[in-house]
Parts: C-alpha cells; structure tokens; sequence
C-alpha cells in the first residue's frame, strides 16, 4: 500500500514525483483552524477557551536543601495579563532606548537569553504583542556563539536570566549594539533559583555599577511589568506575514545563518503536525532548547488543542525527577538523548542477567510481535512485571514521543515503542520550515523512515547524479529532498545570496539526501556535505559508517572521516565503559585506570576488529568499512568547547581542529600520505 499521494504527472526531468499526504491531496489544510492566522492569536485562542487553566510550570528551587518542589502554574489568564503588561513595558523601553526599526526586517528584535523557562515563552509572547519578533541567543558553543548571534542581529534589548549578565558585562566591548538587558530574575534576589543561587544583594550591586559604568541600562521584568501597568500602551498586533523569530541555524559544518520565518509560517507549520496528531490537552515537558525550533514547534502545535507547559529544572541531570513529578503525556527529544536513556534503561531490563534480564527479553520479544502484528504493544502480565515499572521512569502517563533533528537508533525506537506501550515517531524537517517536512504516521510499527509529507506540504527529490544519487533509480528515487509549502522560510538574514543558493524557485532545497520507498514513506539516507570522493574516484559517505559502529553499542559516539587522497576510514571512538568491562557498574570505574586501558593497543585492535567485523554484516562497502581506530576515553559532551549544538548535534569544524593530532597521527601509522589533507578535506558525522 502506498502511503503517501504521487501527485499526478508531476515528475520533470531531474526531479522525482511531488509527494502530499494523503488526506490532504489538493496541498492545503482545508481551512482547518482559518481562524488563527498568528502566533499571537494562537494564545490569545487558548486563553479564551480555557480560561484560567494551568498553562506555564516552574518547580521552585530551594537553595538550603538544593532540592525542587512541585510545579506551581501561571494560569493562562495569570500569562495574558503578564503578556500585555510586560508587553506594554516592553513598549516604554524601546520608545526610549531603541527605537529605530531594523532596516532588513522592517520591524524590531526582542533578544532572549536563557535556559528553557516560562519567562522565556512569556517574553516571546510579549514581543509578538508589538510586532516584534524573538531572536534566541544561544551559548552552547561558547560566549563568542552568543556574541555572534547578538551583533549579527543587531539586538540592543536583551531579555536574559542573572547568571548571564556577568559574562555580558565582561565582553560588552564585543556586543557594543546593546542598550538595555532585562533579567528574568528580580534584581533584589527575593525570589532564589537554580540560576540565581550563586547571587546575593551585594553581588547584583555591581553589577548595577558595572553596567552603568558601561552606559548600560539594567532592569529586571517586574520593573518592566510596573512600566507597563503605570504607563499602558496599545498593543500592534501582528500580521501573518511579519517576522515572528530570526532562528539561528545549529551551525554544524559552518558558521551560523539566521533563519527568518514569519508568523504565518509558523503557525502553517504547527497546524500542519495538529492536523495529523489530533493532541488533546496536553501535558509537556519542556527541555529541548528553545533557541531552536525543534521545542518551540512543538509547544505551538500542542497549544492548537491546548497545552500545560512544565519548565524543565534547568539541569539536565535532574530531568527524570523533572519528569516523574509532571509525568507528562507528551514528549519531544532528539535522538542522542533518548540513546542515553535507552543505554541506562536497557541495561537493567533486557541486557542485564539472571531471571530480571531472561524476563525482559522474553516480555520484550512478545510485545514486539504484538506491534508488528498492527495491535496495541500493551500487555496485562509483561507490563505488570516489568514494563510499567520502565514507563514509571517518565511519570507513567506518556502517550506519545516525537524524536527530531536527527535519525534515531531503530533498535532505540522499538524498545521505546515496546516498554512505554505507545506510539514513538519519527519526525523531518530543517530550522528553514520549522522543522515541518514529514511525519511518521500514529500506529506505524516500521522503524526505517521518517513518514510521509505533513499536510500542506509538498516533497520531492532532486537528482544529484555527481554522487549517483538519482530520482530514476531502481526500485526506489533517490535524491536530495526539496521541500515547498507556507512554512518554508523568507529568507536568510543579511544573506540574500545564501537565501538564493538555498532555493530552488519556489522549493527549498535542504542539503539532505533521501530515498522514497516502495511503500511511499522517505527515508534520509546522508546528508551531501557529508560525501567525499575518494582517491579511487568512489563516493564515500563516512556517516554511514558512523552509524554501522554506533549500533554495536561498543561506543557512545564517534567521529568518522575520509579524504579525498585515500579510501580510509577512520573513526575517533568514545566507547561505553561497560563494553570495556563486561559485567562490570561503569560508575564504579576509575577514570585513569578507564584512560589506561584505552590508550592500549590491545583495546585499539579490538575495538576495531568489531567495528569492521559489523560493518561487513552491515554490507558496506570496502570503501566505507572502518580501517583504523582512535579510542577516546573523554565521552564528547566532557570537553568544555562547545562541540554541541543546543540540539545535540556535532560542531564538525570545531572537533575537527581540536583532534587534528589524532587524525593525523593516526593515518601517520597507516602509512598514507593523507596528513596534510586534515585542515582543508576533512569530512566528519555522527
């Protein structure tokens, strides 16, 4: 059964047939929801129908014990009124401070620098009140990531928690733009946090005086919120066409481009998943961060049928408490967290031993047989012994997980499918349409494609024949995915020749490399920055092999490259310590003794016998299979430089500078002459 719509006679030369989904044929979302045409309205909606509902969670911090209590809720009449009178406030300081109107966007940027928490929704909301429009600053690699986002955009008001405005203060002669920070957090320390916890009345009088001395201008929100309650103002509501958020992109193979998407953009792209997930009265966590449009998608979609937002503590290590005291009823995640999960998970249920790990595994294969067979993975005696025990981990109430922004482990999605009994999805999509592209159907047990077309979008490939990838291919198109629909970006900002170079007419073109298959449903295959030619002319695509590796479970991460002087392989491996102690609590490990035996030659030769020995069942090719190994004992996410994305994924460019010795040493051993080739044709993936 074809699962998506072939639009008819649609296929042109060099391009594969338009893909719709299936209920939404003639391209359009019916005029469901017509009534709600801004992002602005979507709340203003939510307030008028469920007036007085808990909306915005916050758990409170108590510094003495360091411990959170339970979620206390801003109703959604609380947030309106918050909304109009910070918005008001907002009003009085641009009219003072920064007037003027951007001259690229014809409108006004509202920065906002934190972690994920009400006050960060709440002062998007604010500045949609007044046309403005969110630029989120993120900090993931580093300060200066944070300052190129603040100059590029031009912000002179900043909305941003305490314990960022030091570092702001320290580097201001980087940022020379900025008039005015707003702290989330008031400024006399009456209300601790886990953000303000390292602050006292003394400290934040420096930094008053430090800003002054600066020619800065220091609030806090609720004196903003007393401006506007002193001096109202008229609110100037948004249109559908006006820019409603300037997104950063992650930055992963270059530097960062600010991506542009309007209100009616967004709104196109969060009714586009409402109309195919039908959410009712949600319960979310909130952790995915905001500065991207992965969580802010979701909230938006989740807000068509209303949503109670819970603010996760701020400290990912915290999440699972976080979790089990909202138990949430949805959850959105990206696959590098959820495979961290699933290692701690697994290994107490299906992978531990005696009648616990025998139990598991017997239980686990009866309900995959059960999803594979269309029914429902619940189970009245497997889940009584084992399995509710495992969905108690998130609260025990989740019906639905969405995974986005990259290709999740299959073996991760079934046993998420399995041990939470509900639906676990696949979703597609790029910063450049809001992360709205394709979705895996409800009730779909297939683990190998990221769904079909969203309502109201239109996909197709694009042949890319210098890499062999072609729309004619046999038995399935292959090709780089084009995307077009109403929530597809205007633009780069600043960047009108990369905005050119990202289209194609009217389509977007993404960068990545997919295939249709037989049952219409896509699949992504490889991105085409991650490709290289190699010196016997083959087209290598070291992700693939990343991806082999990664699913035996022998490591947490790796880096894979090739160069265009040789058809090596070679991946920079951090392995799971437990794999290198079979039987063994890895917490319990000393780290030099973990350094020592992976710096042995032994553990090199091992690790790579397996990895090639997988990847030959795997059926790579000779070009991709793994040729040599570099084991690093430090896990990725340990280095202090800003290898992730807010999104967790790789900065290639950055690691590649900062293993370039091992890279080099490495082929060095080989024999090849690749080592001067590592700063310039260097090709890394996750």
């Amino acid at each position: 059964m074809y699962k998506s719509f072939k639009v008819p006679s649609s296929e042109v030369p060099g391009y594969s047939a338009t893909h719709r989904h299936p209920e939404y044929k003639d391209g359009t979302q019916n005029n469901n929801y017509a009534n709600i045409t801004t992002v602005y309205e979507l709340f203003k909606t939510a307030e008028t129908n469920y007036p007085k509902a808990e909306f915005l969670g916050t758990r409170e911090f108590t510094p003495k014990t360091g411990k959170f209590g339970p979620f206390e809720w801003i109703s959604t009449t609380d947030a309106a009124e918050i909304t109009d009178e910070f918005g008001a406030g907002l009003d009085n300081v641009y009219a003072k401070y920064a007037p003027e109107l951007d001259a690229f966007t014809g409108q006004q940027p509202l920065g906002i620098y934190s972690v994920n928490r009400a006050e960060w929704l709440l002062t998007e909301l604010a500045g949609f009140r007044s046309r403005r429009y969110s630029v989120g600053v993120c900090d993931s690699a580093g300060v200066d990531c944070a300052e190129f986002i603040i100059n590029h955009s031009g912000l002179q008001v900043i909305v941003c928690s305490l314990d960022k405005i030091p570092r702001m203060l320290d580097r201001m002669a980087n940022t020379p733009k900025v008039k005015v920070i707003i702290s989330m957090d008031k400024l006399d320390c009456s209300k601790p946090n886990l953000s303000t916890q390292a602050f006292t009345p003394a400290t934040v009088d420096k930094l008053k005086s430090k800003a002054a001395a600066l020619g800065l201008v220091l609030f806090d929100m609720n004196q903003v919120i007393q401006m506007g309650q002193s001096k109202p103002t008229q609110a100037t509501l948004p249109k559908p066409s006006d820019y409603c958020t300037l997104c950063y992109s992650s930055g992963t193979t270059g530097a960062q481009k600010g991506v542009l998407t309007t209100h009616g953009g967004l709104i196109h792209a969060a009714r586009s998943a409402q109309l195919t997930l039908k959410t009712e009265n949600t319960t979310y966590l909130s952790f995915v961060p905001l500065v991207h449009c992965l969580d802010r998608y979701g909230i938006y979609t989740f807000m068509f049928g209303f949503i109670q937002i819970g603010f996760y503590s701020g400290d990912m290590n915290n999440l699972v408490d976080d979790m089990q005291t909202l138990r949430p009823t949805i959850i959105v995640a990206v696959p590098r967290l959820l495979n961290r999960i699933y290692d701690r998970i697994a290994s107490s249920t299906i992978g531990a031993k005696g009648a616990v790990g025998f139990l598991s595994r017997m239980g686990f294969k009866s309900k995959v047989k059960r999803l594979q067979a269309g029914r429902s993975a619940k189970h009245a005696l497997w889940d009584k012994l084992i399995f509710n025990k495992v969905a108690n981990i998130f609260g025990g109430r989740v019906k639905l997980m969405i995974s986005g922004a990259a290709t999740i482990d299959p073996n991760v999605l079934t046993f998420f499918r399995t041990s939470f009994s509900c639906d676990v999805l696949q979703g597609y999509g790029q910063t450049e349409n809001m992360g709205s592209t394709t979705l895996s159907p409800l009730g779909d047990p297939s683990t190998n494609h990221v769904g079909l077309p969203n309502p109201g979008v239109d996909v197709r490939l694009r042949s890319i024949p210098e890499m062999g990838y072609q729309v004619t291919d046999t038995p399935c198109p292959r090709g780089e995915v084009m995307v077009r629909s109403d929530s597809v970006f205007k633009g780069y900002y600043l960047e009108p020749d990369k905005t050119a170079e990202a289209m194609d007419g009217e389509w977007l073109a993404t960068g990545d490399v997919a295939r249709i298959n037989l049952d219409g449903t896509f699949t992504i295959i490889d991105r085409i920055k991650n490709i290289v030619k190699t010196a016997q002319g083959m087209w290598v695509a070291p992700s693939v092999s990343s991806l082999s590796t990664t699913q035996t479970r022998l490591s947490r991460l790796l880096l894979s490259m090739a160069t265009s002087t040789s058809a090596i392989s070679l991946p920079l491996l951090c392995p799971t310590p437990s794999a290198l102690f079979p039987g063994h609590v890895p917490l319990f490990l000393s780290p030099k003794l973990i350094w020592r035996l992976v710096r042995q030659r032994e553990s090199c030769c091992c690790f790579g016998r397996a990895t090639k020995g997988h990847g030959a069942l795997a059926g790579l090719s000779a070009q991709e299979q793994i040729c040599a190994v570099h084991l690093e004992p430090t896990p990725f996410e340990n280095v202090n430089i800003g290898f992730y994305t807010s999104t967790f994924k790789l900065r290639r460019r950055i690691m590649i500078v900062h293993y370039k010795k091992e890279f080099e040493a490495t082929f060095a051993k080989l024999g090849t002459n690749d080592a001067a080739a590592v700063d310039t044709e260097l090709f890394l993936s996750t």
